[in-house]
């Protein structure tokens, strides 16, 4: 596990703030995670989905350490989860589109929502909040909708503000389709785990983008970052591309 650390210059915010980028932990334990964070020490923690599997009754025992690192997480800085592919039930993202007829209706255990309501996160589904003079938003992976399309009807709420904008998205693939010409100054994913296997820098192959894929890691446009996620491989290992936690750093000059 190792610290990436980012600068982005951006007028909008009063003053200098951090962020802690989190994602793709997929039921790991959090080894090492939780002194990391500590060590940091953010303003805000931002974990853009797939911490978890699908948030269903048969995967609580499983789910529990990632319940256990958003309860420690939010005991260091307040902390903000939107749900990925995986949480939402749509685990099979890897697969070619034609494969990947799974249309079906979001939900989340009664059990799942009362860990996420004790952990102390603000959850964020198709959703903003404002905290701090900053708003939140996190945008729901879209991947077993009509067409694999999110629902982006907030996201007009979202950015008619003047006050900084942060934008949890899992799905990295989404900025350049939805989101690049929006007014938002911070977008953070995950999803692409660096592209697995990563040569010369470059990652190999990427669900929802295929091979030596653009955006599987660091930061795009002063704005757009890309965590390669905390699982360490197992079924199909990493080479060249260790788990992360990220830094980032916003000033306004």
């Amino acid at each position: 596990m190792k610290l990436t650390e980012y600068k982005i210059v951006n007028e909008k915010f009063p003053g200098k703030y951090t962020f802690a980028l989190i994602s793709d932990l997929h039921g790991d334990e959090p080894c090492g995670i939780i002194k990391i964070l500590e060590e940091t020490a953010p303003d805000f923690i931002l974990a853009p989905g797939d911490i978890f599997e699908p948030l269903e009754d048969k995967n609580n025992e499983l789910n529990e350490a990632g319940f256990e690192l958003l309860q420690a997480s939010a005991k260091i800085a307040p902390t903000f989860f939107s749900p990925g592919n995986h949480e939402i039930g749509g685990v099979r993202s890897w697969l070619p589109k034609p494969k990947l007829s799974f249309e079906k209706e979001k939900k989340y255990s009664e059990y799942s929502l009362k860990r996420l309501a004790e952990t102390g996160v603000r959850f964020l589904d198709d959703a903003y909040c404002v905290y701090d003079g900053i708003a939140f938003g996190g945008l729901c992976s879209g991947i077993i909708n009509p067409e694999q399309k999110p629902k982006l009807d907030f996201l007009s709420d979202f950015c008619a503000g003047d006050m900084p904008k942060v934008l949890l998205c899992h799905h990295p693939e989404y900025y350049k389709k939805y989101l690049k010409g929006l007014d938002i100054d911070l977008i953070v994913s995950g999803h692409a785990h660096g592209g697995q296997w990563r040569f010369f820098g470059r990652g190999v192959f990427a669900p929802g983008q295929g091979l030596f894929p653009k955006y599987t890691s660091g930061i795009h446009d002063n704005r757009l970052v890309i965590s390669k996620g905390l699982k360490k491989g197992r079924t199909i290992p990493r080479i060249f591309n260790s788990p992360e936690i990220v830094k980032i750093t916003i000033a306004p000059k």
